[in-house]
Formats: structure tokens, sequence, C-alpha cells
């Protein structure tokens, strides 16, 4: 007789297998929610303490403390056991930062965690790693000139001919070129007999339009409107005085004038150092006087500061401040010349007429390098280059809310300058030469940047 085996038994097995793979998926839930958390987590850690790292080399601190205390605070703590969290540099590739910037660096974080296993350790996985990584780019400070390097610059953000040239001009800007604000048609417009010529481009926000016998050389490209009024923060200057000034002579001390200050006729006269507070009144030189003015200082309310007939002046580190008044002249047949020199307008118009050859070189150092005329934005008189001024201007001409104007036979082949207006007008038998170095103008300081690159 044939007996048949028994099944009894097979079930338990088969229970066990099932059971051994429930807990298996469980633990795979369980701990897979627990790694995908720690990874988010120190996804989140790497990316602060990258951040944290870029931020204290941009202010010359420990850049890998910081980011090791910001992983720390964050639940990972460099142990050695649990995670490791290293910090490494690289330079930043050219190209990736502002042309201008230096010191530049790639701040890599990496953070290793392994993570203890609970049911996974049923099927033989005892633990986890994880492996995350963040990248922060700190591209260094840098100093530019004003609006991109631009040598003319127009700032009325419509109407036409904001950038206005008239008769037979010759314009010839090079290492650079020509920026118009204005978003209106015909915003730079040419006009008579005349050729214009940039290094770079006219970077127009509206258009550009030409009428006559009009020779336009460089490219015409659309640019992006600046807002206005522009920040511009260039700081006023506080110049005081004690005891009451005197000409003795022919040296003129320093201290307060409470009702001008005129010197007339013929002979030398010197300034003697120090600072002159024109109170109420005006600072004039008129006939066939020569001043010699070194390491002076002038603020004037209610007045002009004003040169006229044959009289020269040569000075060197000398400011001019007209606080309130009718602004700064020079008129005649006279010839200045003046380094590390800036004058500064807050009220009144600013003029060279007549004959005049002026050589004013800005400074080379200080809190107005590369500053040779500043009218602020309270100010909305006019900037006036007229006749057949012969002019050598070295520095930055920066008045943001005035209508600058060149007329007449002006022989202007001196600039090397940025002419920055709220309008600007070339007008008459004009020749104006501009040599445009970045280093010879007022530069504003870029602050350092940073970025998660990945």
């Amino acid at each position: 007789m044939n007996h048949k085996k028994s099944e009894k038994g097979q079930a338990i097995i088969l229970i066990v297998f099932a059971i051994i793979g429930l807990v298996g998926l469980t633990g795979l839930t369980v701990d897979g929610g627990l790694v995908y958390s720690d990874r988010r987590q120190a996804q989140n850690a790497a990316d602060s303490a990258a951040f944290a790292a870029a931020l204290a080399y941009s202010r010359n601190q420990n850049y890998a403390t910081a980011a090791q205390n910001i992983a720390a605070t964050n639940g990972y703590n460099n142990d050695g056991t649990t995670n490791i969290v290293t910090v490494t540099t690289t330079a930043s590739p050219s190209g990736a930062c502002p042309p201008l910037a230096i010191d530049n660096l790639d701040i890599t974080v990496e953070v290793i965690s392994h993570i203890d296993t609970t049911f996974s350790t049923v099927v033989g996985i005892q633990q986890i790693t994880n492996t995350v990584t963040a990248t922060t780019r700190a591209c260094g400070t840098y100093t530019t000139s004003l609006f991109n390097g631009a040598a003319i610059v127009a700032l009325k953000t419509t109407g036409n001919s904001t950038f206005n040239v008239n008769g037979n001009f010759t314009l010839d800007v090079n290492s650079s070129g020509v920026f118009v604000n204005s978003s209106s048609n015909c915003a730079l417009n040419a006009n008579g007999n005349g050729t214009m010529s940039v290094d770079t481009a006219y970077s127009v926000v509206g258009t550009a339009c030409k009428n006559g016998n009009v020779t336009m050389n460089g490219p015409v490209q659309s640019a992006t409107q600046v807002p206005y009024p522009p920040s511009i923060d260039i700081p006023l200057p506080s110049i005081t005085c004690s005891g009451n000034g005197a000409v003795t002579g022919n040296t003129v001390n320093p201290g307060n004038f409470p009702s001008g200050l005129s010197l007339n006729g013929n002979g030398n006269y010197t300034f003697s150092p120090g600072n002159y507070c024109i109170n109420n009144g005006s600072v004039s030189i008129n006939g066939n006087i020569n001043v010699a003015a070194n390491d002076v200082n002038f603020r004037i309310n209610n007045g002009t500061f004003s040169i006229n007939g044959n009289s020269k002046v040569v000075c060197d580190n000398m400011l001019i401040h007209v606080v309130s008044g009718s602004g700064i002249s020079f008129n005649g047949n006279g010839s200045n010349n003046c380094s590390n020199v800036t004058f500064i307008a807050e009220d009144g118009t600013v003029s060279w007429n007549g004959n005049v050859a002026n050589t004013f070189t800005a400074p080379t150092s200080g809190i107005y390098k590369g500053l040779v005329l500043y009218m602020p934005l309270s100010n909305n008189e006019t900037l006036v280059i007229n006749g057949n001024s012969g002019s050598q201007i070295t520095g930055s001409m920066i008045a943001p809310a005035a209508t600058v104007t060149i007329n007449g036979n002006s022989g202007t082949t001196g600039f090397h300058t940025q002419i920055i207006g709220y309008t600007i007008n070339i007008n008459g038998n004009s020749n104006t030469i501009i040599n445009f170095d970045a280093e010879e103008q007022y530069q504003t300081s870029q602050p350092p940047t940073i970025e998660l690159t990945q």
C-alpha cells in the first residue's frame, strides 16, 4: 500500500519567508525614509555651510571654520564617525565673475553622513551612506567707472535729442563710447556736417537719427535703461574755518572772509595753505594777476568762484566747493593749470568762456580720486564750454541733473574725461576728442558677490 508524504509544516516555511519579505519591505520604507530625510538635511547643511564660507571669504575671515561651524549647527559636526565635512576650493573659472573682480574663488562643501538602519538589518543592510555637495562662487570686490565706462552719458529717460550734435563738428571718442538713456525716437540726434567716431559703441535705449552730411563710425546698439535719478553717492566736503582771513601784501591768508575776496590789477599773489570760507560773497580774480594756490580749500556761500581777464592760476591740491550762489566761471584770455583739483558746485552754473586755456587734473588719491568736476543732483543748472576754449581736462565731469553744452569753436582736443549730464549738446564748429582711460576717472567700489553654483 502506498502512503502520501505529509505536507504539514510547509505553510510555516512560506509564512517565515513572507514575514522576512514584509520586514525587508518595511525596512526599505522606514529606513529609506530616514535616508531621504537625512539627505535633505545634509544638503541644506552643505548649502548653508557653502554660503557661510563664501561670505566669510568675502570678509577676509576663515572660510573653512565658518563652513564647519554652520554644518555643526545643522547637525553635521565632522566627528569622523557619523559624518565627515570637508571644505575644498578652486579658483573660479575665467569669465565666471565680473572682468575686473579679483581673488575669485569657488568653495565646495561635501557632507558624508552614515545612517544606521533598523529593519533593513534583517536583509543584511547595517548602514547607508549619503554624500552631498554644494559649491558657492565668491567674486571679489572691484572698482569701475560709472555707467560701464561710457565716456559720454546722457541720463534723461525720455525726449528726443537728449544727446544732440549740431553744426560742423568732430567728435572722436577713443577707447570708449556713448550711452544715451532716453527711450524716445531720435534720442541720439546728429545734424549738419560732421563726423562722430567711437571705439566701442553708441549704446542707445531709444533710436539714433542723423540728418545732413553726418558720418557715424562705430556700431549703434540697443541699451537697457537705467533708473533716474541714478545712484551716485559722492560725499560733499566739510570745510570749516577759524579766525578771519586777510590779504597781507601779496599773500592771502586762510580763514573767514565775511564779504567775499577780490584780487584785482597786476602782480603775483600766493594763497597760503589752509581753508578759506567765503561766507557771503565771491572769490574773484581779475586783471593780469598770477596766482599760486597749493594745499587750499574754498567754501563759498552765496557767491561765485571766477577768474577773469588775463589772470592765471597755478595750483596743486585745491578743492573749490560752491555751496550756494552763481557757480564757477573762467572767463577772458588767461590760462589756468591745476593738478589734484576738484570743483564742486551745489548751486549755479559752471562755464568756460572766451579764450581761456584750462589744464585741470583730478586728484590721484583720496575720496575725490578721478573727480575733476561735480554738480550734484540738487544742481540742475548748466555746464558750458564756450568759444575757443582749448582745455586739457583729466578726470570725470559728473553733472547728472545738468544740461551739458559745448559751443562754438571749442578746441577741446585734450579731454581725458568722462562727461555725465542730464542732456548733452555739442554745437557749432566744435572739435571734441576724448581719450578715455578708466584709471583716470572717478570710480565706484562694487561689493563682492556670492552665488550658489551647484
